[in-house]
């Protein structure tokens, strides 16, 4: 016998697309509002223990393991609301073992260009077996199995990922402690992953605060490395890819860039042969960007026509950027035909917006297009906000501000949709196929799409179906990648609210 726990007494529609049903006889208000059949009501308590016996036994038959392993159809995927135990026992890895293992499936395997894909790409083989590499395997199985908590709705699975995050903690720590060990790269991947994990069980707002504690232990970290870290491939491939986060993050702060981080960027060129990758010259755009937003911490203090006029300096200058991306680095349009939205298991939802969607080179390539989407989008939103209040103070010149408000509009719709386009890649879709795979190696890219995707649909240039289409994005993203902080921005962006991080002028 098994005890199924908690079951859900509404319809089947409402169950599967996640729906809070009334119950009603004959049909409750969803489905009639849907106007679908509703098929009435189960009974719970009839369900609530089921006797497993024959299934175990039919399981663990010899004739069972054989047929099993003869087979080369795919397992049916099984509906979110089976309970944790049923969940457990289907996943053959031990539970001490399934996060680490779907993390390397989901966020670190490789592919394209660069071979690599993920928070660290294909650093991790250099670090696993060196002496601090126990915080690196206990923080990536925190992860993992958090992300597949989120996907079950496993409480039994949260709670190995939070005695496995506390685990890491405690290694991580531990190796901070030591001299020799506390700047070790897998000190550093160690504390990268404490920190995706807030993401990935963010409960609700504030958004960032438990995230961005261990991002500033990255930065310490970091600088603590200075010029050393760049000597050898694994350091400076770290380094290029943490950096980012940190500007990133400066964002949210409204702090300047730290000096070290630019000063060491410059070492990189210079370890690089003297000629920047375009990734170097993304970075100090977008630290450009992030230093002027810092700017705006007192509102008392700030001049709207020099900011402005700098402003729009910057943004031709990402502009220039994206025209002149080397060919490898680009990426491709594929169009498709407007079709019926599709019902899915997270309601009706069509997964590419408009008519189109891009693929890239690899991951680590989209990364770098949704950080420069991301800043751009900022910037135009910082250029309509003070132009728009130019354009009110000053009649003269109002003229000229609103042009220039209309045009930054257009443009900011224009960054959305490729945001939006951008998604399509990330969940399974190639040149051959936009068809949807949430068991794709490359879904973990998309976390470098979840702020894009919030910031677009509080842009200027978004339209309330966008708006709509983003909030079932992350909803999705939320339950089927595993990341909770993509559910709180979709509850957010449902309820209406909007972003204030703009002072009062």
């Amino acid at each position: 016998m098994v005890h199924r726990g908690r079951l859900s007494a509404a319809c089947k529609p409402c169950r599967s697309r996640r729906l809070k049903c009334d119950q009603k006889k004959p049909s409750c208000s969803q489905c009639i509002r849907g106007k679908r059949e509703c098929g009435g009501y189960r009974d719970v308590d009839a369900m609530r223990v089921h006797d497993q016996t024959e299934e175990v036994k039919r399981k663990n038959s010899p004739s069972a393991h054989s047929s099993s392993s003869s087979s080369t159809s795919p397992p049916q995927k099984r509906s979110m609301h089976q309970s944790d135990a049923l969940v457990l026992r289907q996943v053959s890895a031990p539970i001490s073992n399934q996060g680490t293992a779907f993390m390397l499936a989901r966020w670190v395997a490789r592919d394209g260009l660069n071979g690599l894909r993920g928070p660290v790409g294909n650093y991790i083989p250099h670090v696993i077996n060196t002496s601090s590499g126990r915080a690196v395997t206990a923080s990536l199985n925190a992860t993992g199995l958090a992300a597949l908590s989120n996907i079950h709705m496993s409480q039994e699975l949260m709670l190995a990922a939070r005695q496995q995050y506390i685990t890491a903690l405690a290694e991580t720590n531990a190796a901070l402690s030591d001299q020799m060990h506390s700047t070790s790269d897998a000190t550093l991947i160690a504390v990268t992953f404490l920190g995706l994990f807030e993401l990935l069980t963010c409960n609700g707002p504030p958004l960032m605060d438990k995230y961005l504690n261990h991002l500033e232990g990255c930065t310490r970290l970091i600088e603590l490395r200075g010029s050393n870290q760049l000597e050898d491939m694994v350091g400076l491939g770290l380094f290029a890819q943490f950096r980012m986060s940190i500007v990133l993050s400066n964002f949210w702060l409204k702090r300047p860039t730290p000096s070290f981080l630019i000063n060491l960027t410059e070492e990189c060129v210079t370890h690089r042969g003297g000629r920047p990758r375009m990734d170097d010259e993304l970075f100090l755009l977008v630290a450009k960007v992030a230093d002027l937003c810092s700017g705006l911490r007192d509102g008392a203090r700030i001049q709207p026509v020099k900011v402005v006029k700098e402003a729009l300096k910057l943004d031709a200058e990402l502009s220039s950027w994206a025209v002149g991306v080397e060919s490898q680095y680009r990426y491709t349009v594929v169009n498709v035909p407007e079709s019926a939205t599709a019902v899915t298991r997270y309601g009706s939802f069509r997964h590419i917006y408009g008519n189109k969607y891009h693929v890239y080179p690899d991951s680590v390539v989209s990364s770098w297009w949704s950080d420069y989407r991301f800043a751009r989008l900022i910037l135009l939103e910082l250029i309509c906000w003070l132009c728009d209040h130019l354009a009110r103070k000053d009649e003269a010149t109002g003229a000229e501000y609103r042009q220039t408000y209309e045009r930054c509009s257009v443009l900011s719709r224009q960054l959305s949709e490729d945001v939006c386009a951008s998604v399509p890649y990330q969940l399974g879709a190639s040149m051959e196929s936009a068809t949807e795979d949430l068991a794709s190696p490359r879904t973990g890219g998309v976390v470098h799409l979840i702020w894009p995707l919030f910031i677009s649909a509080d842009s200027v240039g978004s339209s309330p179906a966008m708006v709509e289409w983003i909030t079932q994005c992350l909803f999705k993203i939320g339950h089927g990648i595993g990341i909770q902080q993509a559910l709180v921005m979709s509850s957010i962006l449902l309820s209406g609210q909007h972003l204030t991080w703009l002072p009062d002028l």
